[in-house]
């Protein structure tokens, strides 16, 4: 197992799913002993005092010891009798918080599930009628598309037009996670990485800010958000590479550490060679994640097989949230690649609309960005926005929890 060095974070997504013991792997005195979160589902906007509500399956209730409520690491209930619920305040404005429940059986064996309510930027969200998108323009040869301007964009939501307010060059300054995989199958790949990633850290602007994880098997917060470039790429590859592949939990652990600062926009750059085989996250639950976040992920799948589930989960979080995946075969390749990701961040456009949209009921608004003309484009951007009025959303700066000491 890797070893931290001190003053290292273990990233919060393991205090969260993995804190039940080893006993809790044994199946026989559970016999389809689980329990589910009914109430509220991930997703939800919460707000104010909210009923948290569990399920449990268990083959004689007597059985079961406790079910333990948990909001963003805090206990706030052990319960020991039905029904398994207990009210929370949440606090005037709907935030992103992780709620946990476990419940223990008088065997020994404790299971547990989660659910994360919905937090939303005013970046991309409406607020005042006002949407804010970074988009990318390439042409058929891939080639970046610059000096576009007003005129030349059009936006549609759910198939309506939208009213242009502006289009320029992002200039806002990033904060971006750098994610490293360091399984054991990257052995043999380590310093190009390291070499390829460092490269990429010093194409940063200044008044940009980066944080760095590192995963295998577990998660760690390697460098966190305010260090240097310098400290942060000495920081990359630090450690031996072992073990099998967490990047969903690794990826949940990015967007808790990524909420806990005000920021003008959001990325992730993932390096992967393989298929996830740890985390106790699914795709599913990353992508709704994703997609309730303002962060724009992109991805370089090295070595990754065209029809893997690696590639696959590239390919979406990338889609969802307007940024791009990258596969290569040889790490000789990486930092071409990086320097192909740090072109996109420079030249992407801010384009901003008036949304005519005055229902505010939480839905999920398909936004769809064209570049008039009869050339065809290859043009990236997020999918959509959920619409909340601004008082609902989260502003910037909001915490979703610290990461803690190992």
């Amino acid at each position: 197992m890797k070893g931290l060095v001190p003053g290292h974070w273990i990233a919060g997504v393991l205090l969260l799913l993995m804190a039940a013991p080893a006993s809790a792997q044994d199946l026989s005195p559970r016999k389809g002993f689980s329990v589910r979160i009914l109430e509220p589902e991930t997703g939800s906007i919460v707000s104010g005092p909210t009923l948290i509500k569990a399920g449990v399956t268990v083959r004689d209730e007597k059985q079961i010891d406790r079910v333990l409520f948990y909001v963003n690491d805090k206990l706030i209930l052990a319960d020991r009798e039905p029904p398994w619920q207990v009210e929370y305040d949440f606090g005037a404005t709907s935030r992103q918080h992780v709620i946990r429940v476990v419940a223990r059986h008088k065997d020994g064996p404790e299971v547990s599930d989660f659910a994360i309510t919905r937090t939303l930027d005013l970046e991309y969200v409406v607020n005042v009628q006002r949407v804010i998108l970074d988009v990318s323009v390439r042409d058929r040869a891939r080639h970046v598309v610059t000096g576009l301007g007003k005129n030349d964009f059009r936006i549609e939501e759910e198939g309506k037009p939208q009213r242009l307010v502006e289009v320029s060059r992002e200039e806002r300054p990033l904060l971006i996670g750098i994610l490293m995989d360091s399984s054991g199958s990257m052995r043999e790949r380590m310093d190009e990485a390291k070499e390829a990633a460092c490269g990429f850290l010093h194409t940063l602007r200044e008044g940009d800010r980066t944080f760095v994880i590192d995963f295998d098997e577990r998660v760690f917060l390697i460098e966190e958000i305010g260090s240097s470039f310098d400290d942060a790429c000495t920081s990359i590859g630090g450690e031996v590479p072992v073990g099998g592949t967490a990047m969903y939990d690794a990826i949940h652990a990015a967007f808790r550490v990524t909420y806990q600062t005000e920021a003008e926009r959001r990325a992730f750059v993932i390096l992967t060679d393989g298929n996830d085989t740890e985390s106790e996250l699914t795709l599913d639950e990353i992508e709704k994640e994703a997609q309730l976040s303002d962060v724009t992920i992109y991805a370089i799948g090295l070595g990754v097989a065209p029809l893997s589930e690696a590639r696959a989960a590239l390919e979406s979080l990338t889609k969802i949230t307007g940024g791009r995946a990258f596969f290569i075969k040889k790490a000789k390749d990486l930092a071409s690649t990086y320097d192909l990701i740090a072109e996109e961040l420079r030249t992407l456009y801010q384009v901003v609309y008036a949304s005519d949209n005055e229902i505010f009921d939480g839905r999920f608004i398909k936004v769809d960005v064209r570049v008039k003309g009869k050339q065809r484009y290859d043009i990236r951007h997020r999918l959509g926005y959920y619409a909340v009025q601004p008082s609902e959303a989260l502003g910037k700066g909001g915490k979703t929890g610290e990461p803690k000491r190992k």
